[in-house]
């Protein structure tokens, strides 16, 4: 019964790691970021965002299996009668110092996305950003997935 539920459970998190990341980072193939949908971009800056959207979603993809590796792992340690608590811990730690990685780099991808815009633009999704809570808070373009 016990494999049952842990089979169960990992195809749940499977289908969702799956579904969190089906697009990378906010995008769809071919279109720009949904921050930048008001901004006008011209067809060199899409370009090159999705460039390095591309990029920036295979450099992740090792990370984040990686993260739901860990995840599972816990969850193993913690289905066990009786849980080794620094077993736990460590793999706990595993866990954040992954989660830390991926939101380093999230946020210099994030960082040198905004290197392509204009002037104009930057002000412009500045203030977009502002009102709508955050590029990852509020109603802004959502979380990386992590």
């Amino acid at each position: 019964m016990k494999k049952i539920i842990l089979m169960s459970a990992i195809l749940i998190l499977a289908g969702a790691n799956a579904w969190a990341f089906r697009n990378g980072c906010g995008t769809k193939p071919g279109a720009s970021f949904h921050w930048t949908s008001n901004l006008n971009l011209s067809e060199d800056q899409k370009a090159q965002i999705e460039t390095r959207q591309q990029v920036f979603a295979e450099e992740m993809s090792p990370l984040r299996d990686k993260l739901f590796s860990r995840r599972m792992e816990l969850q193993e340690l913690w289905s066990q009668p009786s849980p080794d608590q620094a077993r736990i811990s460590s793999k706990q730690q595993e866990i954040r110092d992954l989660q830390s990685e991926i939101q380093e780099r999230a946020t210099q991808y994030e960082l040198d996305c905004r290197e392509l815009l204009t002037p104009e633009q930057k002000e412009k999704l500045g203030t977009s950003v502002a009102y709508q809570g955050g590029m990852r808070g509020g109603h802004g373009w959502g979380r990386h997935g992590w």
